[in-house]
């Protein structure tokens, strides 16, 4: 059976069109998605990544605190002794 160029390119023209119907439903899917989950979210208490590395930086600065305040009393009670 031969197929002329015009049945092929009538396919190939339905595929493309399928593709890019598909791609759009895909982005459309998306933002569904992130929408639902989202709202989800918006009902538990969660932080954002960048307020978890703040809060993170600001722990190690206070361990880094402590730890200075532990030599300085050691120090103190050192010499309270001696």
């Amino acid at each position: 059976m031969a197929v002329d160029a015009k049945t092929l390119d009538d396919i190939s023209e339905k595929i493309a069109a399928g593709f890019k119907m598909l791609g759009g439903v895909k982005m459309g899917a998306e933002a569904q998605i992130q929408n639902i989950v989202e709202g989800a979210l918006s009902h538990f208490d969660v932080v954002t990544h960048e307020r978890m590395e703040v809060q993170e930086a600001m722990l190690r600065k206070a361990r880094e605190d402590l730890q200075i305040m532990e030599a300085r009393i050691a120090k103190l009670e050192a010499q309270l002794k001696g």
